[in-house]
């Protein structure tokens, strides 16, 4: 049997749009063989698109609701994605770890602080990230890309998630206003290091698909794809959907990108496990 899986999506908990249930019953219409909620995990500051501290406990209980309601028909499993912020929040955090989540999707979102002590969001809107730019790092896109993986680095070596979530988010920006140049040797040696750190941590690299119809963009490209071969580090194909139906956007067209370049499994959740399968553009072989 062929089908898809999907570990990074966002419900109305947070700035997703539509309800948890609907995501499960999409993926059900689409044959999935497993759905993963993972909507962002509270912040200890005020954020619009992140749920609110207070709302933690009904997601959880909801989640373990339908998990039961749908045990017969699709598996589905608890995670957040949490934001890594030093001395803030992290996988290891105390409300993390008490929402018993299945697996855990690490993202770095917040790169340092304005004066004010607003937190930057490096994937706003573009005004929003040349502020931040600006007044954090007096416009020099390489030290913000730098400290962006280096607080990447340090999430891994000291909370390490089951899922590290759009690695290389920082070109966001970068197919419309050419912030850095991705090939440059100093770029490129982060990623190496990234993806060495997640390898040894055992930590599963998603390829993000959520920009792939507006930017034509993947988190990571198939720029990277050689070293994630090479490396032989382990990869999972999520969505990041904020719509239920967004679950397997760009799945077929992504997954025969990475078989081109040589990597034929993906690693699943399956019975409580995380499992290596081969994979084409048809779907997942789980049989």
């Amino acid at each position: 049997m062929r089908s898809w899986t999907n570990y990074h999506g966002h419900c109305n908990y947070c700035d997703g749009r539509g309800e948890m249930e609907a995501y499960i019953k999409k993926a059900i219409e689409y044959g999935m063989k497993n759905i993963g909620i993972s909507s962002h995990a509270p912040v200890p500051f005020n954020v619009d698109w992140t749920m609110s501290p207070g709302k933690l406990n009904a997601y959880v209980n909801e989640i373990d609701a339908l998990k039961a309601k749908y045990a017969d028909e699709i598996p589905v499993y608890k995670s957040l994605e949490v934001d890594y912020i030093p001395n803030a929040i992290s996988v290891n955090s105390a409300h993390i770890r008490n929402a018993q989540l299945d697996y855990s999707v690490g993202s770095i979102h917040f790169v340092d602080f304005f004066k004010d002590g607003t937190p930057w969001a490096i994937d706003g809107p573009v005004d929003e990230f040349k502020s931040g730019l600006d007044e954090i790092f007096a416009g020099d896109m390489k030290a913000a890309t730098l400290r962006f993986f280096q607080l990447q680095k340090e999430m891994l070596d000291q909370a390490p998630p089951t899922i590290l979530g759009h690695f290389d988010k920082m070109k966001m920006h970068n197919r419309t206003f050419g912030f850095f140049n991705e090939e440059e040797d100093w770029y490129l040696k982060e990623v190496k290091e990234t993806l060495d750190l997640a390898q040894e941590k055992n930590v599963i690299v998603e390829i993000n698909t959520k920009a792939i119809g507006s930017l034509g963009v993947l988190y990571p490209g198939p720029e990277i794809f050689s070293f994630l071969k090479d490396k032989n580090v382990p990869i999972t194909i999520n969505s990041d959907a904020h719509d239920d139906y967004k679950l397997v956007l760009g799945f077929a067209e992504t997954a025969q990108l990475l078989n081109d370049a040589g990597i034929t499994q993906c690693f699943e959740l399956l019975n409580g496990d995380w499992q290596a399968f081969s994979f084409n553009k048809d779907g997942i072989f789980f049989d």
